[in-house]
C-alpha cells in the first residue's frame, strides 16, 4: 500500500492543526485521542507554548470529519480559539499517541480558570465503593484549581502546586491513560497521596487532622463559631447565616458594619427557597464558573437579616470545591455566610502561616490544607437582571480567559486600572488578558497585591510591556505605578480619561470598537472619575470614533462636595448643596435626615452650598447616594456607593408602576433650548417635596429611578439630533438594575442600538481593558496618544448638532 492510499482506496492525507485557546489542562488530548482512535486514524497530539499541535492522518474523509467535529466534542473546560491547518505528506504511520509536552517561550498557550466540581466527581464522593468517597481534594479535568494552581507553562504537574505530591499507583494509572477521564489532570490525588486536612486553633496549635478536623469544623460552625477555611484561591471566612448573632460576630471582628456578606447554600433547592433566580441565574449557578449570584430574597427567608441589611439582593453560591461540599454534607448544617478571608478591604489571605497570622484575630477555628495557592483568586459576582444576569466582580471562573483586542499587531501594554475595584490587564498578540480582583488601593496590602496581580500575568504571558498605561487620577496609587514602571524600563506611560475607558472596555468586549469613518455615543454613568478639565466627572455624554477622537458632548448638572471627600463617605451633604442650589432650601428641616443630624450642622453645610471654593461633582452614584440619604434610608455609606444600593432596594418594593415626575419631563417650548446638562439638582428637590408632601418613600425612590431614566434619555436624544447608532451604558451604576433595565428600554424605544456590559463589569473592574484596548488601538491607527487624555476640539466626525 503507498503512503497516499488509504486501507478502503481513498485517498489518505495526513493535516497538522496548530490549535490556540484553552486547550491545556482540560482534557483536551485525550479527546483528540479518543476521536482519532474511534475512526482509525494515526498521528500525535503534544501540548506547546502555541497551545496543542495535533497531526491526523488516514482516509480523508475521516480526517475531515474529525476536523469538522473538533470544536462541538470538546471537553467541558476546553476552548478552540482557532487552529492553523498545515497538509503533511502521509507518513504511513499506524497508531495514535499522546506525546509529553513541548517547553519554550509561550506564543498562545493558555490555561483555564478554576472550575467547580463536576457531577462525575461529586457523584465519585457520593459513593462508599469509591476510593474519592469524602474525600475534599476529588478533581478531574473537567474541574477544580487551574490558575489558582499553576506556577508557568506549559500546564504540567510539575509547573503547579501538586508537583510535591507522588501520584499513587492507583492514581498513576489514570493519569498515564488517554480513555481516562483523569489523564494528565494535574491536580490529581486521592487520599493515598493527596493533600493533608488539618484544623489549628487561633495561635496555630492542631486539633484534629482529617475526617476529625472536617467534623470540628461543623460542630464549631453549628454552635455559632466562626471559621476560616481554605478554599480554592485564598482563604473564607464562614458562620451561620441563619443566626443574627454569628453573623454580628463575624461583622465585629471583620470591621465590616453593613456591607452584605455572600451565603453558601448546600443545593439548588434550599437557593430557589431563598432568592427568586431565574434559570438562566440558576445554570450559571452550578456551571464550572459556579458564581455569587445577586438575587431578591424570597418572603420568609430565614436568613438572619445583617447578612445583606437594608437591601433586598442577598448573594448566593453553590459549594464550588469538595471540601465545602463536606462541610454542607451534615443535614443539620445551615446555610453558611462564605465571604473573603482577610481584614475589610486587605487582599485575601493564601497560605497557612498568613491566615493563622491575620485570620488568627477573625476565626475561631482555622481548617488548613497542604496545597499550595500560587495566586489569590477572590469568587465572582453576578446579578440577576430582567435582560440575564451581570457581571459585578470579573475573578474566580473567569481568569484568565482573554478578551480581544480591536487590532492586532500592537506593542505589548500592560494597564493598571484605576483606584477602586482594581484590575490590571496585559494586552498583547490582539488578547487581552484582565487580572483576577484585585480591590481598592487605598491599604499597602492592597497595593502589594497589585504589583503581585501584574507581575503574575508578566510571568505568565512571558511578556514585559513597556507601554503602561493608567488612570488620569494624579493621586491614585496605580497612576504612580505607571510612572514609576515606564521609567524602570525606558518606556512610555499614558494616562486615559476615566469613563472613555469605561466605553472602550463595552465597545470592545462586543467587538463594536468603532472602525475608521465610525462613531459611536457612550453613557458612563459611575460615582467619580478624574475629568479632562481637573474636575470631578461621573455622568457622561461621550462621542468616540474611529480615530480614537473623543469628545464629550453633554453630563449630569455638577453638584458641590462640600467638605471635599467628606461629601462622598456622608450623601447627604449632598443633599443640602443641591437643595440650596435649586433654591429650595427651606425644605432641609422637613426631610427625614433632619432628624438623624445636628441642626447646626446642616445648616452650615447647606449655607456653604453656594460659595465657589468647593469642588464640584457631575457623578452619577453622588445623586443617587443623595437620593438614599434625602429618604433618610442612610447618611452615611459604610461601603461605597450604599444609600444609593439602599435607594434601589427600596425602589424595588413599590406596588404600582412609576411614571416620570412630569414637572420635570415636561417638553420644553419652542425656541427655549434644551441644553447639554441633566439638572441634578432639580431632581432631588422634586424628591424631596414629594416626601414632604405626603408621597410614600418608596413611590419617591421608584419615581426617582424612573424620572432619572426619561431625563437620561431625553439629554441623549437631544445630543444625538437625527443620529441613532451605537450607545455604549458602561460605569458603575449599570448594576443597579432598573437603571440599566429602564435606560436600555427607553433608548431601544428611541430608534437607538443599546450595548450593556457582559464578559466584564460596568464598573472600575473593567478600567484596565478599556485603558488597554484604547493605547493598543491609538498604536495600530497612528494616532497620537494625547488623543486618549483630553476631549478633541475638533471632533472628526463632527458631532450632529444640538437643534
Amino acid at each position: 500500500m503507498s503512503p497516499g492510499q488509504g486501507v478502503t482506496g481513498q485517498l489518505r492525507v495526513r493535516v497538522r492543526l496548530r490549535c490556540r485557546g484553552a486547550v491545556q489542562g482540560v482534557g483536551f488530548r485525550p479527546t483528540v485521542h479518543r476521536l482519532a482512535t474511534a475512526r482509525g486514524l494515526a498521528g500525535w497530539v503534544v501540548n506547546d507554548p502555541e497551545g496543542a499541535t495535533v497531526e491526523l492522518e488516514g482516509d480523508a474523509t475521516r480526517v475531515e470529519a474529525l476536523v469538522a467535529e473538533l470544536e462541538a466534542e470538546l471537553p467541558p473546560l476546553a476552548r478552540l480559539d482557532g487552529f492553523l491547518r498545515e497538509e503533511l505528506e502521509p507518513t504511513g504511520a499506524s497508531s495514535f499517541e499522546v506525546r509529553t509536552s513541548q517547553e519554550g517561550r509561550r506564543s498562545g498557550a493558555l490555561v483555564p480558570p478554576d472550575a467547580a466540581l463536576c457531577a462525575d466527581c461529586r457523584a465519585e464522593m457520593d459513593s462508599p465503593d469509591d476510593r474519592h468517597h469524602h474525600y475534599p481534594f476529588t478533581t478531574c479535568t473537567n474541574c477544580g484549581p487551574r490558575f489558582s494552581l499553576v506556577h508557568s507553562l506549559p500546564y504540567d504537574r510539575s509547573r503547579t502546586a501538586m508537583a510535591c505530591f507522588e501520584l499513587c499507583p492507583a492514581c498513576g494509572r489514570e493519569y498515564a491513560d488517554p480513555g481516562d477521564r483523569r489523564f494528565h489532570a494535574e491536580p490529581l490525588s486521592c487520599p493515598a497521596c493527596g493533600p493533608r486536612l488539618w484544623i489549628v486553633d487561633r495561635e496555630g496549635a492542631e486539633l484534629a487532622e482529617g475526617q476529625e478536623a472536617l467534623e470540628l469544623a461543623r460542630r464549631a460552625l453549628l454552635e455559632g463559631d466562626v471559621v476560616a477555611i481554605k478554599g480554592i484561591g485564598g482563604f473564607q471566612l464562614a458562620c451561620r447565616a441563619d443566626s443574627e448573632q454569628a453573623v454580628a460576630r463575624l461583622r465585629k471582628r471583620k470591621a465590616r458594619p453593613s456591607r452584605p456578606f455572600a451565603v453558601m447554600v448546600r443545593d439548588q433547592a434550599t437557593a430557589r427557597r431563598l432568592v427568586s433566580l431565574s434559570e438562566e441565574d440558576l445554570a450559571l449557578m452550578r456551571s464550572p464558573r459556579s458564581p455569587i449570584v445577586l438575587a431578591p430574597r424570597c418572603p420568609g427567608s430565614d436568613l438572619a437579616p445583617g447578612v445583606a441589611p437594608g437591601l433586598d439582593d442577598v448573594g448566593l453560591l453553590l459549594p464550588t470545591a469538595p471540601l465545602h461540599i463536606e462541610l454542607l454534607r451534615d443535614a443539620r448544617m445551615p446555610p453558611l455566610v462564605m465571604t473573603s478571608g482577610n481584614l475589610s478591604e486587605e487582599p485575601i489571605c493564601r497560605g497557612n502561616r498568613e491566615a493563622v497570622e491575620r485570620l488568627g484575630r477573625l476565626a475561631d477555628l482555622l481548617l488548613l490544607h497542604d496545597r499550595d495557592i500560587v495566586r489569590r483568586v477572590d469568587d465572582s459576582v453576578v446579578r440577576s437582571t430582567p435582560d440575564g444576569p451581570i457581571l459585578v466582580r470579573r475573578s474566580r471562573g473567569w481568569v484568565p480567559e482573554p478578551l480581544s483586542v480591536p487590532e492586532t499587531g500592537h506593542e505589548p501594554v500592560l494597564a493598571l486600572g484605576g483606584h477602586l475595584q482594581t484590575t490590571a490587564c496585559l494586552a498583547t498578540s490582539g488578547q487581552a488578558f484582565v487580572s483576577q480582583h484585585i480591590g481598592d488601593l487605598d491599604s499597602e496590602a492592597a497595593r502589594v497585591f497589585h504589583r503581585e496581580a501584574l507581575a503574575g500575568l508578566e510571568q505568565f504571558l512571558e511578556c514585559t510591556p513597556t507601554t503602561i498605561v493608567a488612570d488620569l487620577h494624579p493621586d491614585y496609587p496605580s497612576t504612580w505605578l505607571a510612572a514609576e514602571l515606564a521609567a524602570e524600563r525606558h518606556g512610555t506611560s499614558i494616562g486615559v480619561q476615566h469613563h472613555l475607558a469605561h466605553a472602550a472596555a463595552v465597545l470592545a468586549e462586543h467587538g463594536r470598537f468603532p472602525a475608521a469613518g465610525e462613531k459611536v455615543l457612550a453613557l458612563s454613568l459611575d460615582g467619580t472619575g478624574w475629568g479632562a478639565d481637573g474636575s470631578a466627572w461621573g455622568g457622561e455624554w461621550l462621542w468616540l470614533d474611529g480615530d480614537v477622537h473623543w469628545q464629550r458632548a453633554a453630563h449630569l448638572e455638577p453638584l458641590p462636595l462640600i467638605g471635599g471627600e467628606v461629601a462622598v463617605r456622608e450623601p447627604w451633604r449632598v443633599v443640602a448643596a443641591a437643595l440650596a442650589r435649586a433654591g429650595d432650601a427651606e425644605l432641609l428641616d422637613r426631610l427625614p435626615l433632619a432628624r438623624q443630624l445636628p441642626r447646626e450642622r446642616l445648616h452650615q453645610v447647606r449655607d456653604l452650598a453656594l460659595s465657589p471654593t468647593w469642588p464640584l461633582a457631575s457623578g452619577a452614584g453622588r445623586v443617587f447616594e443623595a437620593g438614599g440619604a434625602l429618604l433618610g434610608l442612610t447618611t452615611i455609606n459604610s461601603w461605597e456607593g450604599e444609600a444609593a444600593a439602599r435607594l434601589e432596594a427600596l425602589a424595588g418594593q413599590s406596588a404600582r408602576r412609576p411614571e416620570p415626575w412630569g414637572e420635570l419631563c415636561a417638553p420644553v417650548p419652542a425656541g427655549k433650548g434644551h441644553g447639554t446638562r441633566l439638572a441634578s439638582a432639580e431632581l432631588l428637590a422634586a424628591a424631596a417635596r414629594r416626601l414632604i408632601g405626603g408621597e410614600p418613600a418608596v413611590d419617591v425612590a421608584a419615581g426617582f429611578h424612573t424620572t432619572f431614566c426619561r431625563l437620561a434619555v431625553d439629554l441623549t436624544c437631544r445630543v444625538a439630533g437625527t443620529w441613532r447608532g451605537l450607545v455604549a451604558l458602561g460605569g458603575g451604576c449599570m448594576v443597579n438594575r432598573l437603571l440599566l433595565t429602564g435606560l436600555g428600554q427607553g433608548l431601544g424605544r428611541a430608534g437607538f442600538e443599546v450595548l450593556r456590559p457582559q464578559r466584564l463589569p460596568p464598573g472600575d473592574g473593567a478600567l484596565s481593558y478599556g485603558q488597554a484596548v484604547l493605547a493598543a488601538t491609538a498604536q495600530v491607527r497612528e494616532r497620537p496618544l494625547e488623543a486618549l487624555e483630553r476631549p478633541s476640539a475638533t471632533f472628526q466626525p463632527a458631532a450632529p448638532s444640538i437643534p
